[in-house]
């Protein structure tokens, strides 16, 4: 009987420990989800402010640098560094995920 009750304790416990690791990836996933998309909003919001340059100072500096030369190749940066970012941290989650 106690060879029996040992086992099942066992077997419950296991299928705790999948149970929270699954439970702690899934927030994980959502959470690091969410703030990707976050900083993407922010990055694009960044970009349209400052897409509003007086006429003048943009036909004058577009003779030489297009006027949205600088926030776009920002965006561009920052959006490949929040992707390489959120792309690593899934891989130690999944890496965590399958190590239990």
């Amino acid at each position: 009987m106690g060879a029996l009750t040992s086992a099942l304790g066992g077997i419950i416990a296991l299928l705790g420990r999948k149970a929270t690791v699954i439970g702690v990836t899934l927030t994980a996933f959502t959470v690091l989800t969410v703030a990707f998309i976050a900083s993407i909003n922010v990055l694009v919001s960044s970009i349209a402010g400052y897409l509003s340059i007086p006429s003048w100072i943009a036909n004058s500096v577009g003779m030489f640098i297009p006027a949205d030369f600088t926030p776009v190749l920002a965006g561009i940066m920052a959006a490949r560094i929040s992707r390489a970012a959120y792309d690593l941290a899934m891989e130690k989650i999944r890496a965590i995920n399958q190590a239990s």
